[in-house]
């Protein structure tokens, strides 16, 4: 019985051990990407600089690819070519681990998603459509992510952009009616996408009900409702309210940032 008890307890600590070398070695990761992730949010003007020394001097192509994301993200702004970071962008290398699709690495890296919505949103209003073509092309090679909420949202918001079948209003609006209740979801990041799904309807004139319509408002005061927005041209219609204003920074920009960390302890 003794031995039997060894043997768990051995087991036992040598995960703790794997786990929190993990835990360590995945921080080092991230902490510069926060940084470069953070810089980019704010309209720093070092922020592409930044990106594209993280990505020369990162070794894990997880995060070499997180980066390519938002590298993405200011080109357009920059009015640079993107064809390399797009021929480079590699999502498996982000939601799969040991080359199979893995449930924890997308919890992990969900952050990803909010800047795959911003991306085709600057690329629709920048009609860069080769941007926004090759974004859901890669988006849609991940199909075992189908069960997702926030792959079913970037699929709704690239139809929603490009006017496609029914412009994306059936699955958005059943997000806001509660229908993402079928599909895998992350707790603490729902109510962004579900404000994201607010949006993107508002883009196509879709009617929505008022809680959502005055939500808009707050989600406007917030820095990724702010890009968002004004990217789809919305941004005037639905302007921060002067309480919003004077808040502090959105609860969910936080949640994003801090994901990682939240998730693996």
């Amino acid at each position: 019985m003794d031995y039997i008890f060894m043997i768990t307890m051995f087991c036992l600590l040598a995960y703790v051990i794997y786990r929190n070398y993990t835990l360590i070695s995945r921080y080092r990761h991230n902490k510069e990407y926060i940084e470069c992730y953070k810089d980019l949010i704010a309209g720093n003007e070092n922020a592409y600089e930044r990106i594209c020394a993280y990505i020369d001097s990162e070794k894990s192509e997880e995060f070499r690819n997180k980066a390519r994301v938002l590298k993405l993200y200011d080109e357009m702004a920059r009015q640079l070519d993107s064809k390399e970071t797009l021929e480079a962008l590699d999502l498996k290398q982000i939601f799969t681990r040991k080359g199979k699709y893995s449930k924890q690495q997308l919890v992990m890296n969900a952050d990803v998603f909010v800047w795959y919505y911003l991306n085709m949103a600057r690329a629709r209003r920048l009609s860069r459509f080769d941007v926004l073509n090759s974004l859901y092309d890669k988006i849609k090679e991940m199909s075992e992510m189908e069960n997702r909420v926030e792959y079913q949202t970037a699929i709704a918001i690239y139809n929603a952009l490009c006017e496609k079948e029914d412009a994306g209003v059936g699955f958005l609006s059943s997000l806001l009616d509660g229908g993402f209740a079928t599909y895998e979801y992350d707790k603490n990041l729902i109510g962004l996408f579900k404000r994201f799904a607010a949006a993107t309807l508002a883009y196509t004139g879709e009617p929505m009900e008022d809680f959502y319509k005055d939500d808009l408002h707050s989600f406007a005061a917030t820095q990724i409702g702010e890009l968002y927005m004004k990217d789809l041209e919305i941004y005037d219609k639905y302007p921060p309210k002067k309480e919003e204003e004077e808040k502090t920074e959105a609860v969910e920009e936080n949640a994003t940032e801090t994901k990682e960390e939240n998730k693996e302890e």
